[in-house]
């Protein structure tokens, strides 16, 4: 019987395809503050969306200066990032449709977040759907 020593290809294999998989997921997760930002802003247009929608009333997103919010509003606090536009805020309809407070009709909106030369962007569809990505 032959005693060997070293690894066989199935387990170098398999070594590699973890390292592959670990990296990965390192390569993919926004350490960025901006990133961040722009995800929690996501997720908050998301439940102002949510709670317009369930309580038929108006939710504001980002901003106080809404007028006709009576649902109440969705706060969203920035580590870093500051919201270039719209500069007034986001607000959804009781039908659950985003308007932009400086009386925009309902329409796709895209909130600008910047940060030291790094930018983000949420984007609201005018269906409501809602994403956000590094520019």
């Amino acid at each position: 019987m032959i005693h060997r020593t070293g690894l066989s290809l199935v387990e170098l294999l398999i070594v590699l395809a973890l390292l592959l998989l670990v990296g990965s997921w390192l390569a993919r997760r926004p350490e960025d503050g901006v990133a961040r930002d722009a995800r929690l802003l996501a997720r908050a247009v998301a439940v102002a969306r949510a709670r317009a929608a369930v309580s038929g009333q108006a939710v504001a997103v980002f901003g106080s200066t809404c007028g006709p919010a009576r649902g109440g509003s969705v706060g969203w606090l920035a580590e870093r990032a500051e919201i270039s536009e719209p500069p007034r805020g986001l607000l959804f309809t009781p039908d659950g449709l985003p308007r932009t407070c400086d009386g925009g009709g309902v329409g796709n909106t895209t909130i600008l977040l910047a940060y030291r030369g790094q930018q983000a962007a949420v984007i609201v569809s005018s269906l409501g759907r809602v994403r956000w990505e590094m520019r």
